[in-house]
């Protein structure tokens, strides 16, 4: 069945430079490996308001906190 696409640019380009999608976690481009990341990496990208990590596809929302 097929998914329905968020509203990010990465699922309708043809060149995609991250392997999951920062809206939605899905994978974009599977040709890229899967990244280790730091907790800092992870607060510098929840301030560029992204849901999930484009390198490991962790969700960064803190538990408890507010939108």
């Amino acid at each position: 069945m097929l998914r329905e696409r968020c509203a990010n640019d990465n699922h309708g380009r043809s060149v995609v430079t991250v392997r999951f999608c920062p809206g939605c976690g899905s994978v974009v481009n599977a040709r890229i490996p899967v990244g280790a990341c730091r907790a800092d990496k992870h607060a510098g990208m929840r301030r560029t308001r992204s849901t999930y990590c484009v390198d490991c596809g962790d969700a960064l929302a803190l538990a408890g906190s507010r939108r």
